[in-house]
């Protein structure tokens, strides 16, 4: 009888594990659109396969970019309930979050995981606010633009090396009512990309530096200049026309359709390329230029971070570390285009245009930030107010400029000294 007893306090002792193994349920937060949905949930999958007590459930919010994204989080933060995971950009679009402490520090993840040994110490320290670690490395994402290699063999034209040879370039096409490029101005920040380049090649790398950090006027010519050619390119037709409410998802149709030669975009695209079922060899990307020393190109870190409400950090971080590993991103290159994980190359043969970009970031060629990296929310509105009072007429390059120095004024008085 007193062996029997024994016997059961065994197995009773050894059946207590099963209880420590109940199944987590982690939110993920992302952006991602239908393409990019369906890439990663197979990646989901394998994960739940490999910890069959760990689910991860994604939630997206696709299509708005910054403009959106960042206010469903400071919802979810507020209310009490936000995700356990969530996708979010570098600098001013990270910053308000860990500020509101609302951002798990991971430097002892970073210790446990050798996270800091996975990725380029450039997108490391990208990333860190005030020394501190807060996210980890998924894309380091170069933007350029892709362009129809058909359209612009058919009108005898090469890349363009100086502006000068870029307005050239869209004049010539613009002869055959072809668009230079195509744009969506719903919700500002696709044409931003514009802007950031105009700025960047009328101001320079030094002054548009100033300009992001604001110890330089915004009320000064080169601003001026590069609003007027974003008037100079809406009013010429060089951007097909009408874009102001155009969907970023959309502006890529008038390309399809040969309306337009280029977009700017970034390693993403060439997966949209391919699930918009285009004929991948009519494509290819470049940089353009700025007629400056550096010459510079537009280029951010994104990254997973964790929320600080979190009710499962440990297995938080361990999905993290899961995805960035070589095996896991190899297996699903679809869902990793554009990853800095070092010893992840893309395979050329299948992602020349990806391949690329990827090539550039990881070089010591120098970027510049897109504004909605290095402006916090309201004076993004403002930039937004102003890009979109220009292409619609309503207020002139000159006071485009003086609106958003007032604009930078304002917000900077309300700052704590």
């Amino acid at each position: 009888m007193k062996s029997l007893i024994v016997a059961m306090t065994v197995l009773a002792i050894g059946a207590a594990p099963a209880i420590a193994q109940d199944k987590v349920t982690l939110r993920l937060a992302t952006v991602f659109d239908a393409n990019g949905q369906e890439a990663w949930q197979p990646v989901l999958d394998d994960f739940a396969k490999s910890h069959p007590n760990i689910e991860v459930k994604m939630e997206a919010t696709a299509g708005s970019g910054a403009a959106v994204y960042p206010d469903v989080l400071r919802t979810a933060m507020a209310s009490g309930d936000p995700p356990d995971v969530f996708f979010m950009w570098g600098g001013s679009q990270s910053e308000p979050f860990i500020k509101a402490d609302q951002v798990r520090p991971i430097d002892d993840d970073y210790a446990k995981y050798d996270w800091g040994k996975k990725f380029p110490q450039w997108i490391v320290d990208r990333l860190k606010f005030d020394g501190k670690s807060y996210g980890v490395p998924l894309h380091g994402q170069g933007m350029g633009f892709f362009y129809r290699t058909d359209i612009i063999k058919d009108h005898n034209l090469s890349l363009p090396k100086t502006y000068a040879e870029l307005e050239s370039f869209c004049e010539t096409l613009a002869k055959d009512n072809i668009a230079c490029a195509s744009t969506g101005g719903k919700y500002g920040w696709h044409v931003m990309r514009l802007v950031d380049y105009f700025l960047e090649g009328t101001c320079g790398p030094q002054v548009h530096d100033d300009l992001n950090h604001l110890t330089a006027s915004w009320d000064q010519p080169c601003v001026v200049a590069a609003y007027q050619r974003l008037k100079d390119w809406t009013d010429k037709k060089w951007l097909v026309p009408n874009y102001l409410n155009v969907d970023p998802t959309d502006a890529r149709i008038p390309v399809y359709q040969g309306n337009a030669a280029m977009i700017m975009e970034g390693p993403w695209f060439e997966a949209t390329l391919a699930a918009d079922q285009q004929d991948e060899s009519n494509w290819d990307f470049f940089l353009p230029p700025t007629d400056h020393a550096p010459d510079r190109y537009s280029a951010f870190p994104e990254q997973w971070m964790i929320a600080k409400g979190s009710k499962h950090p440990d297995e938080a971080a361990t999905f993290i570390d899961y995805i960035s590993t070589v095996d896991v991103q190899k297996a699903h290159p679809e869902a990793f285009q554009g990853s800095p994980l070092i010893g992840n190359t893309p395979d050329c043969s299948k992602v020349p245009l990806t391949c690329k970009i990827v090539e550039i970031v990881q070089s010591d060629r120098p970027a510049y930030p897109p504004t909605d990296q290095a402006f916090v929310k309201e004076l993004m509105d403002s930039y937004f107010e102003v890009q979109d009072g220009i292409v619609a007429g309503k207020i002139s390059p000159a006071d485009g400029a003086k609106l958003m120095q007032q604009r930078a004024e304002a917000w900077k008085a309300k700052q704590p000294a």
